[in-house]
């Protein structure tokens, strides 16, 4: 994975901005996006009332995944 990290302060809060490389299919996060959507319509939830929308929710979650499989031993 390639990571770029760049930051800086507005208003006294430190933002991070962060570009990566995710070694997953793209049909894969868009086939996640599509269910994060239809779940989100079937509770419906308001538009804007979400941080992330449903593609970029789904990129986070691969990730969050993979980095989390990586810390798992070795059976």
């Amino acid at each position: 994975m390639l990571a770029k990290v760049m930051s800086g302060r507005t208003r006294g809060f430190a933002l991070v901005t962060y570009v990566a490389l995710l070694d997953v299919p793209r049909p894969v996060v868009e086939c996640l996006a599509r269910l994060l959507d239809a779940s989100r319509r079937r509770l419906r939830t308001s538009k804007g009332s979400r941080a992330l929308g449903p593609f970029r929710q789904a990129v986070l979650v691969l990730r969050w995944f993979r980095e989390r499989g990586r810390a798992l031993p070795d059976p």
